[in-house]
């Protein structure tokens, strides 16, 4: 019996964590997201590196060097005065087309985002060119798409998203893309598409980041 007891209190203490849990990525959702955001510019900022090391030579690295310690200068700034820092109009005039130069269109965006100024990060996200189809093109996309569902313009991130999935060969999280489909869907009201796109997730990235915020949804949405 006791034995029992002791088991029924440990499924309920289980539960209640889980529901904690729940709660608490409900309440900071949007917060999480940020930091989430930065953490990837953080992962591309070390891929660059890389490529740095090995061709430092190579005037598009010098400018990719540039870029990067502008947007390290401008994170360890955050917060310590209201006036503009000088690193980001240095950084407008670097944002351009070539391959290394648009990063600083995603490293302006990230900036304002922080700052929860979601139309100026946009503007500098919509200039971000088409190609190459990296794994910065991709970030550039995705945080564009949640900035349009921050925003509540539903149909243009659905539109955004749905382009983004039909794409074979992506380099970059695939269930990432289908959360933030789903999540633009269920916003809109869509509801029974979006719990089709929160399954698809649910069976084909059971082991994603995001599969304890799938299930509630589903959950939530009946499924």
């Amino acid at each position: 019996m006791k034995r029992r007891e002791r088991k029924h209190l440990k499924e309920d203490e289980f539960v209640s964590t889980m529901t904690k849990i729940v709660r608490f990525l409900r309440q900071y959702q949007r917060e999480l997201k940020i930091i989430g955001i930065s953490l990837l510019v953080v992962i591309a900022l070390i891929s660059v590196i890389k490529v740095i090391q090995i061709n430092s030579s190579d005037r598009a690295n010098r400018e990719l060097a540039t870029i990067l310690k502008l947007s390290r200068e401008l994170r360890e700034k955050a917060g310590t005065s209201q006036d503009l820092p000088a690193e980001l109009s240095q950084l407008e005039k670097l944002a351009g087309r070539g391959r290394y130069s648009r990063l600083a269109y995603l490293y302006l965006a990230t900036y304002w985002v922080e700052r929860n100024d979601l139309s100026r990060a946009q503007s500098y996200l919509e200039k971000f060119p088409g190609e190459p189809r990296d794994l910065f093109y991709y970030q550039a996309k995705d945080l564009l798409g949640e900035i349009l569902i921050w925003r509540q313009d539903y149909d243009r991130a659905i539109k955004l998203y749905q382009d983004l999935d039909k794409e074979k060969n992506m380099p970059y999280l695939k269930e990432s893309i289908l959360f933030h489909l789903a999540e633009a869907l269920e916003k809109k009201g869509e509801r029974s598409q979006a719990l089709e796109k929160y399954r698809q997730l649910q069976q084909e990235f059971p082991y994603s980041a995001y599969i304890w915020n799938v299930a509630d949804k589903i959950r939530r949405l009946g499924g």
